[in-house]
């Protein structure tokens, strides 16, 4: 299978030489796709450690950290932690994480991810758009965290381009994911791709585009919903690479034909 960054690139060609007047917007959810998750964990259980002047955590590693940060219940066990010292950490673990999410320097982006990003940013008639399901109450955290973190790369992120869980929402991340889409589409955006690690966000947004013109990428880092349900047209990978990017928007430049479709001319 090709690159997904490649088949990313030649997706937006495609888009752009259907354009209907319509800006394009490439949508990114944030955790586990754009900022590596391992380190915010890491970084929970440490911040742990020094609260309470305790060593469960001192020998964990990045690598050590490979379960949902819905999961750490099981990582508990698997360091054969007492019940008691278990409950204490299950009960500072969310307050922690809420609180270092604000924190730019507890994250760190997955690498070449804001490269891929300032590449469509500085496309014509291009913008990337944040479809997260992160709640409404960090809204100024995370965009100010996010934008520290992109400066360095000449990434920037904008309110208008950014959807969140609104406080009345009672459904499921996934239905927000698709009704992130949708938000977007409202704005008068057309959406060609959208970038989620969760395979049941990505089933979410097929079931709702039955036409299959936003391409379905799926980032696979560390996920929690059964990967059965991907949907089939999904395009999965892990690595953010700039050079597939540009080589496979350079390929497309050698495909028309007459009718302006893409075809191999040589």
């Amino acid at each position: 299978m090709n690159h997904w960054m490649q088949i990313l690139a030649t997706h937006y060609s495609r888009m752009q030489d259907c354009h209907d007047g319509r800006p394009l917007v490439i949508l990114f959810d944030i955790d586990g796709t754009i900022l590596d998750m391992r380190y915010m964990i890491h970084n929970v259980l440490k911040r742990f450690d020094e609260e309470h002047g305790t060593d469960h955590f001192g020998d964990v590693t990045i690598d050590d950290i490979d379960f949902h940060e819905e999961h750490v219940t099981g990582f508990l066990d698997r360091l054969n932690l007492s019940r008691d010292h278990q409950l204490k950490v299950l009960y500072r673990y969310e307050p922690l994480f809420l609180a270092m999410a604000a924190d730019p320097y507890t994250h760190v982006p997955f690498s070449g991810v804001f490269d891929v990003i300032r590449w469509f940013q500085e496309r014509p008639g291009t913008f990337v758009g944040l479809n997260t399901g992160r709640p409404e109450t960090l809204r100024k955290d995370t965009l100010v965290s996010l934008n520290v973190l992109g400066a360095r790369k000449g990434v920037a992120f904008t309110e208008d381009l950014l959807f969140m869980k609104p406080d009345s929402w009672d459904h499921t991340i996934a239905s927000l994911k698709a009704e992130g889409v949708r938000y977007f589409q409202r704005k008068g955006y057309r959406v060609c791709a959208f970038i989620d690690n969760e395979p049941e966000n990505l089933r979410a947004v097929a079931d709702m585009d039955r036409s299959e013109e936003i391409l379905l990428l799926h980032a696979d880092t560390i996920f929690k919903s059964d990967h059965r349900i991907m949907p089939d047209h999904a395009v999965t990978g892990k690595v953010y690479d700039i050079s597939a990017l540009v080589s496979a928007r350079n390929d497309t430049q050698r495909f028309t034909d007459n009718d302006g479709l893409l075809k191999r001319t040589a």
